[in-house]
């Protein structure tokens, strides 16, 4: 894990820090839309990590958000090698263009399909969170010896809860529109940070329960999936099975426990699915 760390540490210097509120217009470019964005920083972060890894583990294989952009057939890595590292190099690029300071990165190794190891590095505030499968999640401070244990916050009722929604790319958006002012009379209330990372940070440290995502890239769940699990978590897609990150619009929804998930889907999303 350490070294793990310090690949991601020394990146995010030399790559991605420096780059923040200084990027070019030349600098940002658009992948597969309006909206959809990539800096030299995403790129040039994610050739270092990928070149590093593999050189960490040999034999291992990379998926990366930018490289899978341009070869879509990249993510059949992930059901089809024993030992692949998932890459977003920078979560959060359209905040980091904007010079908002809610972007992170992420990393997880998947073993046979299964994530064993995650890291989600918060460069600004020179912190990170890390998982190992079976080890428990925890909060580390880059100049700090010691790490605090994280567990997600208990489960309460419904309208007592606050969390994160993004739906963006399900059904039509009459139904999107619909769906978000349910959102507002059944929970306590709701966000989209623009960042799944600093989403799954705020679920083990903060009084946050829920997330609930249409669209689960690898690079965007994998890492705080193994995160939120390991702090005592629950997550399944919209139809009650384990999270495939291969299935990119199965959704997604986590919890604090089972019980809380079955009523999220139950009274937020039963009659959209039916």
């Amino acid at each position: 894990m350490k070294n793990v760390v310090a690949v991601i540490k020394e990146t995010a210097n030399e790559l991605i820090l420096p780059r923040f509120k200084a990027l070019t217009s030349e600098q940002i470019k658009e992948k597969n839309g309006p909206g959809d964005l990539v800096t030299i920083a995403d790129i040039e972060a994610e050739e270092k990590l990928s070149k590093a890894f593999k050189q960490l583990v040999i034999g291992s294989q990379v998926v990366g958000e930018e490289i899978t952009s341009k070869k879509p057939d990249t993510i059949n890595l992930l059901s089809s090698e024993p030992l692949v590292w998932v890459i977003d190099p920078i979560d959060g690029t359209k905040n980091f263009t904007k010079g908002i300071d809610l972007f992170c990165t992420m990393v997880c190794l998947v073993r046979f399909g299964a994530p064993v190891l995650a890291v989600i590095f918060d460069p600004l505030n020179d912190r990170y969170i890390a998982a190992e499968e079976g080890s428990g999640s925890w909060l580390h401070e880059v100049t700090s010896i010691s790490a605090e244990k994280l567990k997600v916050c208990e489960a309460v009722d419904l309208e007592q809860m606050s969390g994160f929604l993004s739906l963006g790319g399900f059904r039509d958006r009459a139904t999107r529109d619909k769906m978000r002012s349910l959102a507002s009379q059944i929970f306590k209330g709701y966000d989209n940070l623009g960042c799944s990372g600093h989403e799954y940070v705020q679920l083990v440290t903060d009084e946050k329960h829920f997330t609930i995502n249409y669209r689960t890239f690898p690079w965007d769940h994998l890492p705080g999936s193994l995160i939120h699990s390991e702090a005592g978590g629950y997550q399944a897609s919209f139809d009650g099975e384990k999270y495939d990150p291969t299935k990119l619009t199965k959704g997604l929804i986590t919890a604090p426990n089972e019980l809380a998930w079955k009523k999220i889907r139950k009274k937020f999303l039963h009659s959209y699915l039916s």
